[in-house]
């Protein structure tokens, strides 16, 4: 029994010796405050261990890590410049040209960057196509905004230049024509400028010219669009048989008459016109009968039909106050002098010409000659049989152009086109009843 408590008593003895050996520093006392043996490990392990969030990690300083810090560029490797060949170039989703793209924006009026405004009109644009062709929106900021003067480009006028633009091979419609030319020259576009200008050369007939003349009156371009009343040509009686040319102004009449193409029967047509329109504001137009009758070639009217006008009072007061004009009875008288001078002649041109050089008389240039059978008084080239020519049968036959089918001038011939004369024989077969009741 006691030998069992000697050797628990040894064993606790060789236990404090080894924790003793074990930490010197430690030292477990049963003298320490009183205190437990569980109290006492508590104590030493709060005391011992480490608390790693509070303190932190020291590497040791034996230096394990003897490799240098290089780059990836460094060891020579880099981005490849291109695919591998054996990448499929069909099996690539094909992208979509920038042209196209861009087209399909400016057609459907996408994401547009400025607002074109004309009057009480707004059109939203993109500002880059319009500074592909115009010089004036070259010549402007990158605005947001633009307002146009309406007296110089419509709102119709910039629709259709807009959408010129956008054409590959534009066309030009005839409706509106001028107002884009107008609006072409402010807008410093000078291919439309010649493309307009082109149309007006080349692509109008006798009437469309005429039409056009008008239109221009309207848009204040009058006296740049006159010469197109140099292409009245055989549309010219169907124009005098009109409200229109009553109006024209005094110098576009004057360019009118003085026109070789314009088509007739005879001089005394473009008299007789003259006549009309002088008479449709007397009072005012008075003062410039002498002027607009020097636009009359009575060079080529038959000696003996100037002599009627010239020594006959006319029944008709509006023929009879022209008449009786001191300039007129005087370029009548000159027109005779010429006319029976060259009846003089006769035959032989040559000794008339020489006269005619001698005297610094020039010979009046031929009208383009046409014929209406419809006319009464109509004749072709080389009829012997004249009459007299009044002005009554000039304006009944302006009526019946009133009449007729709007196209009706196209019919109209040229005078040596063909020798049957309706007018010759009608006053034949005339002649031939008159001569046979007689008998």
């Amino acid at each position: 029994m006691h030998q069992g408590t000697e050797d628990a008593d040894e064993d606790n003895g060789c236990n404090s010796h080894s924790m003793e050996s074990t930490d010197s520093s430690v030292h477990l006392s049963a003298e320490s405050d009183g205190d437990t043996d569980e109290e006492r490990v508590h104590q030493w392990k709060k005391e011992h261990t480490v608390d790693r969030y509070s303190r932190p990690y020291q590497l040791p300083d034996i230096q394990y890590n003897s490799l240098a810090e290089v780059s990836v560029h460094s060891l020579g490797y880099a981005a490849p410049e291109d695919w591998p060949s054996s990448c499929c170039v069909q099996e690539r989703e094909k992208k979509p040209p920038l042209y196209e793209l861009l087209l399909g924006l400016i057609q459907r009026s996408l994401k547009t960057n400025t607002v074109v405004t004309i009057a009480q009109s707004s059109l939203p644009v993109h500002l880059i196509v319009l500074q592909c062709f115009s010089g004036l929106f070259c010549d402007l900021n990158n605005d947001m905004s633009v307002e146009l003067p309406v007296e110089w480009v419509s709102p119709r006028a910039f629709r259709l230049i807009y959408d010129w633009m956008l054409e590959d091979a534009p066309r030009l419609a005839r409706l509106g024509l001028l107002e884009v030319l107008r609006a072409a020259r402010f807008l410093k576009i000078p291919q439309l400028e010649r493309q307009c200008e082109d149309c007006l050369a080349h692509g109008f007939t006798e009437d469309s010219a005429v039409l056009l003349y008008l239109e221009a009156r309207l848009l204040h371009m009058e006296r740049a669009h006159r010469p197109l009343l140099q292409s009245v040509g055989r549309f010219f009686l169907t124009l005098v048989a009109t409200q229109e040319f009553l109006q024209l102004p005094a110098q576009a009449l004057w360019q009118l008459l003085r026109s070789n193409s314009i088509g007739v029967n005879t001089e005394l047509e473009v008299f007789m016109s003259a006549v009309r329109w002088l008479n449709f504001q007397w009072p005012k137009r008075r003062l410039i009968v002498g002027q607009l009758m020097s636009c009359v070639r009575f060079g080529l009217v038959p000696p003996w039909l100037l002599i009627r006008l010239h020594d006959r009072p006319s029944n008709s007061a509006e023929l009879r106050r022209i008449t009786s004009h001191p300039e007129v009875l005087q370029q009548l008288h000159d027109g005779i002098g010429y006319t029976t001078t060259r009846l003089c002649y006769g035959s032989d041109r040559d000794a008339f010409m020489l006269h005619l050089e001698r005297s610094g008389m020039q010979p009046p240039v031929q009208r383009s000659w046409i014929y209406d059978p419809a006319c009464s008084y109509h004749h072709r080239l080389h009829c012997q049989i004249s009459e007299e020519f009044t002005y009554e049968a000039f304006t009944s036959y302006l009526n019946l152009l009133q009449t007729l089918h709007r196209d009706y001038w196209q019919s109209l011939q040229p005078v040596d086109a063909s020798e049957e004369c309706v007018c010759c024989q009608r006053n034949a077969k005339t002649t031939e009843m008159e001569g046979s009741a007689h008998s």
